[in-house]
């Protein structure tokens, strides 16, 4: 599949091929760097984010006397972790792997004995994602962040980012005066929030920062 482009695909799913094995959750840390620097090539064209929850589908083509007749191949469980976070990050076409809401794993038996291969499929909403072009994080409230591109006219940055204030602080308050939850979760944007302590390899702007670079 081709993966460049400002826009993923409007059917709502990613697949790619990754001709390369996968690292274990216990290897050494320069062997998942390697895999994540191979797996940016390969998004590298990926002009866009997914926003929201995602499913993902990881098949692992090794062969079976690899898998059955040495100690060299790695769990099968434990190869999820590192692929994930390879996805992630300004790089990547996830923001953080907390947005994995399910995930499956399965091992196939490959006719030949290499290269091992790994086949990805990344299911989604096809209209929750972002432009990395000028994305930033809004730091709103209690460390509760949301995207937002910088690129857009100051007047339309303004109004967004006054809505959003409004609407955490409404949140807040139905909270305080006894309402569920979920039933104050109904002013909040579409879009889900990520909490800062996720967003390490991304630009963090406190809201009240940003109005005030924008009144000048």
């Amino acid at each position: 599949m081709q993966l460049s482009g400002k826009k993923p695909p409007l059917y709502g799913q990613i697949k790619f091929e990754i001709d390369k094995a996968p690292v274990s959750l216990q290897a050494k840390r320069n062997k998942k760097d390697d895999l994540k620097e191979f797996i940016s090539k390969l998004l590298e064209g990926a002009d866009y984010l997914l926003t929201g929850d995602v499913k993902i589908e990881i098949e692992w083509h090794v062969h079976e006397k690899k898998r059955y007749e040495t100690d060299t191949s790695a769990d099968i469980d434990n190869i999820i972790k590192p692929l994930l976070d390879s996805l992630c990050g300004p790089c990547g076409i996830l923001i953080d792997d907390n947005q994995v809401q399910c995930v499956t794993c399965s091992w196939l038996d490959a006719y030949d004995y290499a290269p091992e291969k790994i086949y990805i499929i990344v299911n989604y909403m096809d209209d929750e994602f972002i432009s990395k072009e000028g994305i930033i994080f809004i730091n709103i409230d209690n460390s509760l962040c949301l995207p937002f591109n910088e690129k857009n006219p100051p007047k339309i940055q303004k109004i967004i980012l006054n809505q959003w204030l409004n609407m955490f602080s409404t949140k807040n308050e139905l909270i305080s005066l006894g309402l569920g939850y979920y039933d104050a979760q109904g002013v909040m944007p579409i879009q889900r929030v990520f909490h800062k302590s996720r967003l390490n390899s991304f630009n963090i702007v406190d809201i009240n920062e940003k109005l005030e670079r924008l009144k000048s």
